[in-house]
């Protein structure tokens, strides 16, 4: 009985050591709100005034290489340091301005954490995502 609580008692440290070095796992803190589909047609809705959309989309780029393409005001943004750097400009003026982001489908979910880790550096006070309705 003793080498069996012996043994017992080493697998209890060993996974209590085992699971030490592990990092945190979480989640992105922010909320899809659940809506209902009136009709199978989408129907286009007008972008109100004071809203920040940023639309993600995969462009071909030279050679058989595609990368990540974000769209603010009918910019695009191909590198993160000039996008944090825009992004730091709307902030500080307003940093009140929903911001959401539009992804299309073939975008790597990497680069969709960094630009809403650049939406949550800029201290942006509601990053939301835009759903599409499905069929």
């Amino acid at each position: 009985m003793t080498p069996m609580i012996d043994v017992i008692f080493q697998l209890l440290i060993f996974f209590v050591c085992a699971s030490a070095g592990q990092t945190v796992e979480s989640h992105l803190p922010t909320e899809l709100a659940a809506g209902s589909v009136e009709s199978a047609n989408a129907v286009i809705v007008e972008r109100p005034f004071g809203e920040v959309w940023l639309r993600l989309r995969r462009r071909a780029a030279e050679g058989a290489e595609t990368l990540t393409v974000v769209e603010l005001n009918d910019r695009e943004y191909s590198d993160e340091p000039s996008l944090r750097k825009t992004l730091l400009a709307l902030a500080e003026t307003t940093p009140e301005i929903p911001v959401i982001l539009d992804i299309d489908g073939p975008v790597p979910l990497g680069d969709v954490v960094r630009v809403y880790d650049a939406c949550q550096s800029a201290q942006f006070r509601q990053v939301s995502f835009a759903t599409k309705a499905g069929k």
